[in-house]
């Protein structure tokens, strides 16, 4: 009897024969067929996902407990979709700009687009992702999208409240590459709000750096001077979508409640001369160097 073999048939008619050889009918059906196949099977794995968000949504909405599991690989899924329909700020508690759900290329694309297109977002990043040059070129990467930044030596955990919607956190405490949960009880939507809200009252705005934060001069000096974002916009070379995004940003930086504020601020500290934005509490002496290093060495009070 013959050995058997478990080895896939080739696709050549003959021992010395070659993809040319093969009937050029054969070889487009052949191929039609696996990619017909392969697309298939595509659509039986996104009807699972839809299938699995649907559930999670369901656990996390129902009468039971308020905090459903996410395994990594569906939370990128959700994440997407709570940034898509949900509104207001989203912060953002972040341990490393590297490790955690949707920090893939696609899924970060999708976030700077929604964030460029006008929704809020806070980011606070533990103090020493300045030390890091990737880390560094990360964060102009997001703060040129929208994104408000500052650091802080207290950021201990990840976790991200989507508006008053939603929090996704790490399932375990301080873990950043474990699973996570997902939070829909209002209380705890709260308590994780007000607890962003607290670190990021006493953490140290970042400023910008680059393209990005040396534009900030001109903006600066035409606020100090009164014109309105349309006039900005039309003496910068700018949409008036950038301009209103960059004096949000600008204005949550130096604690600023009006434009007026802003543009005072920046006259008083000498910041137009600069372009640059420099603003925020000063280091403690005990402080990390990568504080002092970032805010210019100021130690001014406030």
């Amino acid at each position: 009897m013959p050995p058997v073999t478990t080895d896939p048939p080739s696709c050549a008619t003959s021992p010395g024969a070659g993809l040319g050889d093969e009937d050029p009918r054969s070889t487009l059906e052949r191929v039609l067929r696996g990619q017909e196949e392969r697309r298939r099977q595509h659509q039986i794995e996104l009807a699972e996902a839809r299938n699995a968000l649907a559930q999670l949504h369901g656990e996390a909405m129902g009468s039971g407990s308020p905090i459903a599991r996410l395994t990594v690989e569906v939370a990128p899924s959700l994440i997407r979709s709570l940034l898509d329909t949900t509104t207001g700020m989203v912060r953002n508690h972040v341990i490393s700009p590297f490790v955690g759900a949707a920090l893939d290329a696609q899924m970060r694309a999708h976030s700077q687009e929604v964030i460029s297109g006008g929704r809020p977002k806070r980011a606070l990043y533990h103090a020493s992702t300045l030390d890091d040059p990737r880390s560094r070129e990360r964060l102009l990467e997001w703060a040129g999208k929208g994104e408000t930044q500052r650091i802080g030596s207290a950021v201990d955990t990840e976790f991200c409240v989507f508006g008053s919607a939603a929090v996704v956190a790490v399932e375990r405490w301080g873990d950043p590459a474990s699973d996570y949960v997902v939070i829909r009880e209002p209380m705890l939507i709260t308590v994780f709000a007000t607890l962003f809200d607290l670190a990021w009252e006493t953490a140290y705005p970042i400023r910008p750096m680059g393209a990005d934060g040396a534009a900030d001069g001109p903006l600066l000096d035409l606020l100090s001077r009164g014109l309105k974002d349309e006039a900005i916009a039309r003496h910068l070379g700018w949409s008036l979508r950038t301009v209103r995004r960059r004096v949000a940003r600008l204005m949550d930086g130096v604690g600023a409640r009006t434009r007026f504020q802003l543009g005072a601020e920046a006259g008083h500290t000498g910041r137009l001369e600069s372009g640059r934005l420099e603003s925020g509490r000063p280091p403690s002496p005990a402080g990390p160097t990568a504080y002092r290093a970032q805010l210019g060495g100021r130690n001014d009070s406030r």
